[in-house]
């Protein structure tokens, strides 16, 4: 049986994936076949690469004053900022230049703005696949490739678990960090929300119904779901308590990925 994994996308609620990982490892849990869409292409790329500790300890010790300088303002060109806290964070990372030279198939999951449909990277430059699936629209800039306008995967496929079965995936663990809604407070707390808020809220909500109705066609073998609704998408400054959090929702569904997979 292949075990497949499928890390959903999120900004930097993503950084669950890295507490995820880590108690699925310790487990003595390991993935035959990799997808990700958007962070989840980057943590998923990262993890293949065995870089993924050293993530982790860079991600729990961004400050707030770091966001700014990594994020890099560029509007009008397409985005909001230039996205070089993203290329920073690939070129430290991920040193392996094309994805077949990876140790276990891989995806990065993204959308051609120019025709509407998704786009999987299963080979070429790595770097460029995961630059591309993490570009969040409206925030980051879209990359141009071979005629198409590559944004974040997120868009059409936030939970890449298609793109895992397509690798020959039998078993599909499932990352899903849109799942929960409840506890956001953006637009309940008499203060009017940012355009960058109303554009995320927005996306979030129809990436969410999108990934109902695919989990109802066919659902993942395992989902974990961390609580991440009081998160927003550039909190990259909130690094240590979304790895918590990530870990504890894999504590939870341990016992039962454990029973089913041995």
């Amino acid at each position: 049986m292949k075990l497949g994994l499928a890390l959903g996308g999120g900004g930097a609620k993503g950084f669950a994936h890295l507490g995820i990982l880590e108690v699925l490892t310790e487990a003595g849990i390991e993935f035959d076949i990799v997808a990700g869409t958007s962070i989840g292409a980057f943590i998923g790329a990262v993890y293949v690469s065995d870089k993924l500790q050293e993530l982790k300890n860079y991600a729990v010790n961004i400050g707030i004053t770091d966001i700014p300088f990594l994020l890099g303002p560029t509007w009008p060109q397409g985005g909001l900022f230039s996205g070089k806290f993203l290329g920073k964070l690939i070129d430290e990372y991920i040193h392996i230049e094309n994805i077949e030279d990876l140790k276990k198939p891989f995806a990065a999951v993204c959308i051609d703005l120019n025709s509407g449909e998704v786009v999987t990277f299963t080979e070429g430059n790595l770097k460029r696949a995961v630059r591309a699936s993490t570009s969040i629209p409206g925030l980051f800039k879209p990359v141009l490739f071979e005629g198409k306008l590559l944004v974040d995967g997120g868009v059409l496929e936030s939970v890449p678990d298609q793109a895992a079965r397509d690798l020959g995936a039998d078993f599909i663990v499932a990352v899903d960090l849109l799942s929960d809604l409840s506890g956001n407070q953006t637009f309940n707390n008499g203060k009017p929300p940012s355009i960058v808020e109303v554009v995320q809220r927005s996306s979030i909500l129809a990436q969410r119904k999108i990934t109902e109705y695919k989990f109802k066609e066919r659902p993942p073998d395992i989902v974990i779901s961390p609580p991440l609704s009081h998160i927003k998408v550039m909190d990259f400054h909130n690094g240590k308590a979304i790895v918590e959090i990530g870990r504890e929702a894999a504590k939870k569904v341990l016992p039962e990925l454990l029973e089913k997979i041995t």
